[in-house]
């Protein structure tokens, strides 16, 4: 859970770090190798969070002089609906997006996901942004990363940076049934639907499934028939989801720009920890 502590008592040094924009290749390869959900979002804007002033026993991506140790990623969400109903006078895919990644380093003390993601969308500012819409999801995920590592929350994320960088919190996004996979990874609807279209990426998110223990899939059978069939035989599940926190970040560079930003939905009080 996020917490606060002064910069005298090891707390976050804003003095050390610097957020810059990223190419996908790195942020991508970030993303991959540190957070819970492993697969690369469509990014429009990515931004990374640079340690001018690193260990030495800390190991990743130069950028810019200093150690990438965090990522933020806007891109495009599911639907377009997802970005208009919360913006009804945006553009969306350009003027309004979805923060669909926020990785941060452990090393990176307490407060740094609200100064990262508060200066990455300075930064998208820049570019037209004006809104955000970004979800915490409530329900446990853990993966194990590649070089053994676990990343996630074993009792789910309320949104709490959100709430300390004063988002509006909208509700929950719609309850849906998910698909989830023997190594406890949701299959994201998007990937499903990819994969049966044939769309770019089908061949990788075949590939995952078989590593799991599918069996190869004949030449010319149908996606869907051979996916509903492989999801079985390995295991995968079906569980209900009760739908992810919604949080909306009007964006500007100054605090004129934000407040002409139109938010759609009601202001709804946060959700809290029940102790």
């Amino acid at each position: 859970m996020p917490t606060w502590r002064h910069t005298s008592q090891g707390g976050f040094d804003r003095r050390r770090y610097e957020v810059v924009e990223l190419a996908e290749a790195p942020a991508r390869a970030y993303i991959q190798a540190n957070h819970y959900l492993s697969g690369w979002p469509p990014a429009v804007h990515r931004y990374g969070l640079v340690d001018l002033e690193p260990a030495g026993a800390e190991i990743g991506h130069d950028v810019g002089g200093g150690l990438l140790v965090g990522v933020v990623v806007l891109g495009v969400p599911m639907s377009r609906r997802a970005l208009t109903r919360v913006f009804p006078s945006l553009e969306p895919y350009s003027e309004a997006l979805e923060m669909s990644r926020v990785c941060l380093s452990p090393s990176v003390a307490s407060n740094g996901e609200s100064f990262t993601v508060a200066a990455a969308l300075r930064l998208a500012a820049g570019h037209g942004v004006r809104g955000v819409v970004t979800y915490a999801d409530p329900v446990a995920r853990l993966r194990t990363l590649p070089d053994g590592r676990t990343a996630g929350s074993p009792h789910g994320h309320l949104g709490v940076i959100y709430q300390a960088l004063s988002a509006t919190y909208t509700g929950r996004s719609t309850a849906r049934t998910v698909t989830v996979l023997p190594d406890g990874q949701v299959l994201p609807a998007r990937s499903i639907a990819k994969f049966v279209a044939g769309d770019r990426g089908a061949d990788g998110f075949e590939r995952r499934i078989r590593a799991l223990g599918a069996p190869e899939r004949p030449a010319g059978a149908d996606r869907r028939t051979w996916l509903h069939t492989a999801l079985k035989q390995i295991g995968a599940r079906s569980s209900r989801h009760p739908g992810t926190h919604r949080y909306a970040l009007p964006v500007g560079r100054t605090s004129a720009e934000r407040t002409r930003t139109v938010i759609g939905l009601g202001a709804l009080p946060y959700p809290k920890h029940v102790a």
